[in-house]
């Protein structure tokens, strides 16, 4: 009898433990990306936003321009979109939280230097500006990928497709 029940024991936690993997692997291709209010302020002689955690963000001012923001000021109140690495993406006046939007398709050529990637999408060949310079190694010509845009249509972020993901 108890050989029974340490083998429905064994079996238990084998099936709560494979659902747990299960789960985790779903969430790898989102994004993982946290949206934060805050308060600009000036640390260092530049500009940051304080969360209400304590955690300061360093703001740069040249990025709220090409986004068609006005460059905040010291004592406004922001949503800073923070990527997995703590880097922030984009920052919002209060109020203004942009509407991002994702595509999938095969990296054809990157300009890392020209700030620039094209990619074949079910749309054809398309050409968008990238914000975020740094990307991972994995991604390379050939390399199916997941994309981030901005409202004002550039990539804010980019992730290797994992295969059979259906995005």
């Amino acid at each position: 009898m108890s050989k029974f029940l340490i083998q429905g024991i064994v079996v238990l936690a084998l099936v709560g433990s494979g659902a747990q993997f299960a789960g985790a692997d779903q969430g790898a291709g989102n994004s993982h990306h946290q949206q934060l209010q805050g308060v600009v302020i000036e640390k260092g002689g530049t500009l940051a936003v304080k969360v209400p955690s304590g955690s300061t963000y360093q703001l740069n001012e040249n990025r709220s321009e090409r986004h068609g923001h006005a460059l905040p000021k010291v004592g406004d109140e922001v949503t800073v979109v923070i990527d997995e690495n703590n880097m922030v993406l984009e920052v919002h006046p209060k109020g203004t939280e942009g509407k991002h939007r994702f595509v999938t398709g095969e990296v054809v050529s990157l300009g890392v230097m020209q700030r620039e990637i094209t990619l074949k999408t079910a749309k054809g060949e398309q050409k968008f500006p990238m914000e975020k310079q740094e990307l991972s190694s994995s991604i390379k010509d050939g390399t199916r990928v997941r994309a981030e845009l901005n409202e004002a249509g550039s990539i804010i972020d980019v992730h290797p497709e994992k295969s059979g993901s259906g995005h």
